[in-house]
């Protein structure tokens, strides 16, 4: 058999087209080029295997690699000995691998019904050609047709076109019969197939091909066309699993509980369900365990979130209904009380269904399959707890993981079996319960989306299998922004690229197959940080203290070109005057002088057990508690980080350097000087490094799914990042408040790409209610005239009527995606409306050991009874095109 490859692609110097295969015998066939843009190869084989599969992709002499959409090639054809494929390039990026994702491909625009395609049988003398064409967006009640100058075509008449069949969708295809050398002009269309008549004609000039001579069969598959329908837009509702209430639940929300959640937002003409970070946290069993982005294993899912009422046995009933009863009467999560419950339930219920169990079909199914991290993870909850510490380096055993003893451990046989099965138990009902929400949601034409975080715990399972990956002496967190103006610190430990390049990132791609187990779109948490991160050390606290890795650092060299002598002293430790002493701590500073402080030079530094501000932090008494944050600012009262091992040679600047003291108290020419190498160090020359960085490691991650990807780009975001997420089809989160461009105080429509997810807040944000009463009288009153467009003097509280203005506002946007959280929603009804704004609030990153612990006040129930309510809302999102 002989298929024939051509495709055409205009390539740039050096570049050449490979087809690449999944088969081992004939991994790639190169293609050569021809003439006009044409790129044509031959394969020889003596039977087609059933599973071939094929793509297109360009290699060029630097060893980079452009491939086209990640959709595999089929062939479907019949038995032919010449087969010529005739195709076109699909564009990997915008709008193509956004619409091809699971999310539209699956759910939004998946037909009800499939159509068959005409059939076509071998004629002698004539060639079997099959034209097909992926079309993800198609109305349920129409037919994608071709139209052209030949009777096999229709001769330009409608009623007898060429119907496309859908069974292999977003594939659509039929084949005809046609002459060698016959000359072809014709269009797509939608039409409608009860009355014939056309809905819409593709635009531009008729496409042209003329049937070669020699193969028996051709497979013409065409470009994509847009059809005169506008851009698609959507929108969705916000909301923590753990905020959810239901008459069902035990004081927090479950899995099962999404359901409602779904029925809610299809009521609404809602298309998204959005929700956080899912994963187990259990590492103290306390309320600080409640931070839903510090999961002790990147895969397992949370126990909180367990539906007791799934489980095999009902045990002690009256007690269970009283228990459900006195948590869910609570305003807000008790997470303590909820672990504790849900986690000595199980147990019982494992007792009694623990024989049958380990030894059922579905068991074993779920453990082969994840097998790769369930294994570990049990091993790591078992030693956990045996040892009352997810700290592993603080075990008696099994400080470092050995995979041989984690095996017996774990073996069947083992005496610690029975412990380390219960999270089996666990995870395999964790598993069944989100798959079924992910399942529903889709069945009802709503995408379930989920939040991947940036960062892993350090006292994890994962840290713990594969220390390698990670390095350990860095702490993730963000720089300095209005919400958190000392920086974040997550506590995370950040990551060793370059190790996990070396297995093509299979930890990451590992985390979103998983998650398309349950999501058929997800959030990208902090996506800045896969280009670069901040990265504070070990020893000290606050976010401020970090620098963004990696980075080109400034060289030595660079200050005297500018005419700066670099006083090491000065510039790299913490500049420390008596003076600045007594205007920092007043009464305190003879006190903190004596205790903390020495004489250094001409000036103060201070001691040695004071240096960092972790040892700070370990060494103040109860009584000196308030000196703590003031202590903090002396450390961080510095102009340069040394980069470690360039003997001087190399520094970072610090973030915000010019609100330190230690600049303020600089002539103001070195002032003038420092800025400038700031400038550059922070906005131009680190752009292409850091694109470079991004484009090396999303690309391969992002092959690992189809999911529809959405990237959490707010902050200090450099340039090169839009330009890489738009390149791979990520979209973009715009936030009202957060406005990416510097010339405006709030978001615009104008700088709001189509491609993008707007929100007027997030889970870190105050929601619009309280937002409104945080805001001065300025700039709530610059809020109203210039963003509502309102007259006179605003409102002092967020009334209805202005949550509304934001809500529809947020709806007319050009945004592919708006989506709500729920208190956001809730603002436009008096009634419906939590009484106290404050309590909505989820998160306050700048504390740093902050209780998630927000829970509707209203039930599921009373929502989906709220007529008057839904009604209106689903009145707005079709009077704006989104329902």
């Amino acid at each position: 058999m002989l298929i024939q490859f051509s495709i055409n692609y205009q390539t740039k110097w050096g570049q050449q087209v490979f087809v690449r295969t999944n088969q081992t015998s004939q991994p790639s066939i190169a293609l050569e080029y021809q003439q006009d843009g044409w790129w044509k190869g031959t394969w020889e084989t003596n039977k087609l295997p059933a599973d071939f599969a094929y793509r297109y992709q360009v290699l060029d002499g630097h060893g980079h690699t452009d491939e086209e959409l990640a959709i595999d090639r089929t062939i479907n054809i019949g038995k032919v000995q010449n087969l010529l494929l005739e195709d076109s390039w699909r564009s990997r990026e915008l709008p193509s691998v956004a619409l091809h994702a699971s999310a539209f491909e699956q759910v939004i625009f998946k037909p009800a019904e499939l159509r068959k395609a005409p059939s076509c049988s071998p004629v002698v003398g004539k060639v079997k050609v099959q034209f097909q064409m992926l079309q993800v967006r198609v109305p349920a009640h129409l037919q994608l047709a071709i139209v052209g100058n030949t009777k096999a075509l229709g001769n330009w008449q409608p009623t007898d076109a060429l119907l496309l069949g859908s069974m292999d969708y977003p594939l659509w295809q039929a084949a005809v019969t046609l002459s060698p050398g016959q000359h072809l002009e014709y269009k797509y269309v939608l039409l409608d197939p009860k009355s014939k008549e056309v809905v819409s004609w593709e635009a531009g000039p008729n496409r042209v091909y003329n049937v070669p001579y020699g193969p028996e069969a051709i497979v013409k598959t065409d470009s994509s066309f847009s059809f005169a329908e506008g851009n698609w837009k959507g929108a969705g509702v916000a909301m923590p699993v753990f905020s959810l209430r239901t008459n069902e639940s035990f004081g927090c929300g479950e899995f099962t509980d999404l359901h409602k959640l779904v029925d809610w937002a299809k009521q609404l003409g809602m298309s998204m369900v959005q929700i956080l970070p899912v994963n187990d946290t259990i590492a103290t069993y306390t309320w600080v365990d409640s931070y839903p982005y510090a999961a002790i294993s990147v895969f397992a899912l949370h126990p909180l979130y367990l539906s007791i009422d799934d489980l095999e046995h009902t045990l002690n009933k009256a007690d269970v209904e009283r228990e459900r009863k006195a948590l869910n009467a609570l305003p807000e999560v008790d997470y303590e009380a909820v672990v504790k419950f849900k986690l000595d339930y199980a147990r019982k219920v494992y007792k009694k269904a623990k024989t049958a169990f380990l030894k059922s079909e579905a068991f074993a199914t779920f453990f082969t399959e994840n097998k790769h991290w369930l294994q570990d993870y049990a091993a790591f909850c078992y030693l956990r707890d045996k040892y009352r510490t997810p700290n592993f380096t603080a075990w008696e055993s099994h400080q470092v993981y050995d995979q041989t003893a984690i095996a017996a451990l774990t073996d069947p046989k083992s005496k610690t079996y029975d412990e380390v099965a219960f999270h089996y138990y666990l995870q395999f009902h964790l598993d069944k319960q989100l798959k079924g929400a992910g399942d529903y949601a889709r069945s009802k034409g709503v995408v379930l989306k989920g939040d991947i975080p940036i960062g892993i715990y350090r006292h994890s399972a994962d840290a713990w299998v594969a220390p390698e990956l990670y390095n350990m002496n860095g702490q993730a967190g963000a720089p300095p922004d209005d919400f958190a103006t000392e920086g974040q610190n997550w506590g995370f430990p950040t990551y060793d690229w370059e190790e996990m390049a070396k297995t093509d990132y299979k930890w990451w791609r590992q985390r979103f197959t998983q998650l398309s187990r349950y999501f058929d779109a997800f959030r990208i948490d902090h996506i800045l940080g896969f280009f670069r991160i901040w990265e504070t050390p070990i020893d000290q606290i606050e976010g401020i203290m970090g620098r963004f890795n990696p980075a080109l650092p400034v060289q030595l060299d660079e200050f005297y070109q500018r005419g700066i002598y670099f006083d090491f002293d000065r510039f790299c430790l913490p500049y420390i005057t008596i003076e600045l002493v007594r205007e920092i701590f007043g009464e305190d500073a003879a006190y903190v002088q004596d205790n903390f402080l020495e004489v250094f030079h001409n000036r103060l530094k201070l001691k040695d057990n004071y240096a960092t501000q972790r040892q700070i932090k370990a060494a103040l008494s109860p009584a000196d508690q308030h000196l703590e944050k003031r202590l903090f600012s002396l450390v961080s009262n510095v102009l340069f980080f040394e980069v470690e091992g360039s003997h001087g040679s190399q520094f970072h600047p610090r973030i915000d350097m010019q609100k330190t003291w230690s600049f303020r108290l600089l002539d103001g020419y070195t002032q003038g000087q420092l800025t400038d190498v700031y400038n550059d160090y922070f906005y131009r020359r680190q752009e292409d490094f850091w694109r470079e960085k991004g484009m090396t490691k999303l690309p391969a991650m992002k092959e690992a799914t189809n999911m529809l990807i959405c990237g959490e780009d707010l902050g200090m975001v450099p340039n090169c990042v839009p330009e890489v997420m738009k390149d791979l089809g990520i979209l973009s989160l715009e936030i009202q408040r957060m406005a990416k461009n510097p010339q405006t105080e709030f978001l615009s429509a104008a700088d709001i790409p189509y491609w993008s997810v707007c929100s007027p807040s997030t889970h870190d944000m105050s929601p619009i209610r309280l937002w409104w009463e945080e805001e001065t009288p300025e700039r709530r009153q610059r809020f109203c005239n210039r963003e509502l467009g309102w007259w006179g003097e605003g409102p002092e509280t967020c009334t209805p009527d202005l949550a509304q203005a934001i809500i529809l506002q947020h709806l007319s946007w050009p945004t592919m995606w708006t989506v709500f959280p729920l208190q956001d929603m809730l603002a436009i009804d008096g009634d419906l409306r939590h009484p106290d704004p404050a309590a909505e609030r989820i998160n306050i990153p700048a504390i740093t050991q902050h209780y998630w612990r927000y829970r509707m006040h209203l039930s599921m129930e009373d929502l989906l009874a709220a007529d008057d309510y839904n009604n209106h809302f689903r009145e707005m999102l079709e009077e704006t095109g989104r329902a």
